[in-house]
């Protein structure tokens, strides 16, 4: 139940020698001064039963979760600060004998922010008075970036990982319906996965190995058998556990006439689409720049006005597996949601496509700044080669002329495998063959030139972004985007950005809201203090003057 407990003065012992204690002030005493209620109870009143046992204020707990992430705290660790320190009574408005709280309250409140899908609250709320105090600017500029986010899983091979989830399965079955396991329980399991599943335990050699997967295989085959043959057993098909074997087992097993058989690796479904820890369903495995990673991307956005702080005005985490171009219409939606759209909006080539590029002005009125990725046609490789640039397109007569003066016969509206608007243009078979130039547009030896064009708004604004970036006001402009490199670095760093504390989406969600509110806490701060930030670190050979 939740009893309001509004934000009420400074207790005067607590204001007294918190003062003396910081003369020249601290953190936690200059954002009381200066913001005061950064949460209030009615923020998280969803989020409690009307009955039931008066909970902690809520304001309180959200501060004590932000403080927990920017100092890198675990739940113990940042409720004996809350009961040692003077400067975190003076925030939170507490007397000096407060006893604090025990440190279970704050994993059940996280809990309760994800289970409402609040988790937004502590960033979002914080941003709303940021804008309040003169902080944060309407439609000014912002910039994006990605990190990857290692899964809090241990590394599996492909065979650790279909026996982990048999016995993870047993494990869940055991705790939920022991009477029902029990007499189904074979000798050999106990002496197979009792213990947490090591690849140094399996039989040597390929053929024992191959064998004993296939056992595992059958072992998950009978106990799923034997729970789809007992109507008792109905309720235990529900469970996460047993879903996720009959996932892992359809992707990685076939039974043919009764056998059951190993998949090779060719057989199973991509990356995208599969598993890799029995504990953590969401992780996927993926590459970037050569290196694999199993987990997440989180994708951060900060606001970058030269004269105001450069706070985070958003967090979202994307399945490994996503692009970074696939996000963009989801982050605008979600700052229009909270009223943070920008005016201009810096990202790299992985975030820019045409259609980005129209649908973010014409949607949002938000232009999106960031250099163009090359086509991937042989004909911009080859000098002599005619290019897109080289044929005149009639959108409204709907035909395009090559630059032989050659008219188009086909004009064909449709899409690319990932939903994308796209215009197929085809110039005649019997014209292309006997045209003298024909090998500096095309090199079939059966059809004529083809292309494949986005969508007028879409084609045009690319066509747009591929003129300005080669300008120098636009290179100007587009160098404020290299600042979020710096705050990807912090994030990874200095609040341990890079490896997920909790297991699933929906927690990871709230370590990034809460780690990017702690971040701009310290910004704005710093901001205060005219602490300007730290520039690229530059080796100490590279400071040496030239010679000659």
């Amino acid at each position: 139940m939740l009893r309001p407990d509004p934000l009420g003065p400074i207790p005067k012992d607590t204001a007294r020698i918190a003062l003396a204690a910081f003369p020249k002030g601290n953190l936690y005493l200059k954002l009381r001064d200066e913001l005061g209620v950064l949460y209030t109870d009615q923020d998280f009143a969803a989020l409690f039963p009307a009955l039931g046992q008066p909970a902690l204020p809520p304001w309180r707990l959200a501060l004590v979760t932000v403080v927990q992430f920017l100092e890198n705290l675990t739940d113990r660790q940042a409720a004996e600060q809350v009961r040692a320190r003077l400067d975190l009574k003076y925030l939170l408005g507490l007397e000096l004998s407060d006893p604090g709280f025990d440190f279970s309250v704050l994993s059940e409140f996280r809990a309760r922010l994800v289970a409402g899908k609040a988790e937004h609250l502590l960033l979002d709320r914080m941003l709303t008075r940021f804008r309040e105090k003169g902080l944060l600017k309407r439609r000014g500029q912002q910039r994006t970036d990605s990190t990857h986010v290692l899964a809090a899983i241990r590394h599996l091979t492909r065979i650790e990982f279909v026996a982990e989830t048999f016995r993870g399965t047993l494990n869940a079955v055991g705790r939920h319906a022991p009477d029902w396991l029990a007499p189904r329980l074979d000798s050999r399991w106990r002496e197979w996965y009792e213990h947490r599943v090591e690849s140094y335990r399996f039989p040597q050699g390929a053929q024992a190995r191959l064998a004993y997967v296939q056992q595992v295989g059958q072992d998950g085959f009978s106990l799923l058998d034997r729970l789809h043959a007992d109507p008792s057993a109905a309720p235990l098909l529900s469970l996460p556990a047993v879903q996720t074997l009959e996932l892992v087992w359809s992707q990685q097993f076939r039974r043919k006439a009764g056998e059951v058989q190993w998949k090779p690796g060719t057989a199973v479904p991509p990356s995208a689409q599969r598993p890799e820890s029995p504990y953590d369903t969401e992780a996927r495995f993926s590459t970037k720049r050569g290196r694999g990673w199993v987990g997440s991307k989180v994708h951060l956005t900060e606001a970058c006005e030269p004269d105001l702080p450069e706070v985070i005005t958003h967090v979202h985490s994307s399945s490994s597996c996503t692009q970074d171009i696939q996000v963009m219409p989801t982050l605008h939606h979600a700052l229009a949601a909270k009223e943070m759209l920008p005016k201009q909006h810096l990202v790299d080539s992985g975030y820019v496509s045409g259609t980005v590029l129209a649908d973010s002005l014409e949607q949002h009125g938000v232009e999106v700044i960031g250099p163009t990725r090359p086509g991937a046609n042989w004909q911009l490789r080859d000098p002599e080669a005619f290019k897109l640039d080289d044929f005149s397109l009639h959108w409204e007569s709907q035909h395009a002329t090559c630059p032989q003066g050659q008219r188009s016969t086909s004009w064909l509206l449709g899409q690319s495998p990932e939903g994308i608007p796209l215009v197929f243009v085809s110039f005649p078979r019997k014209v292309c063959q006997s045209c003298e130039v024909r090998a500096r547009c095309t090199k079939s030896t059966s059809d004529g030139r083809c292309l494949t064009l986005l969508r007028q708004p879409a084609f045009e604004a690319l066509q747009m972004m591929r003129k300005q970036q080669e300008t120098p006001e636009w290179k100007t402009l587009y160098n404020r985007r290299s600042g979020i490199e710096g705050t990807v670095s912090v994030a990874v760093r200095a609040h341990g950005a890079r490896t997920a504390r909790y297991r699933g989406e929906a927690k990871l969600r709230l370590q990034g809201m809460a780690t990017a509110a702690g971040i701009n806490l310290e910004r704005v701060y710093a901001w205060w203090q005219g602490r300007p930030r730290a520039a690229t670190r530059t080796a100490c050979f590279a400071r040496l003057p030239a010679t000659a």
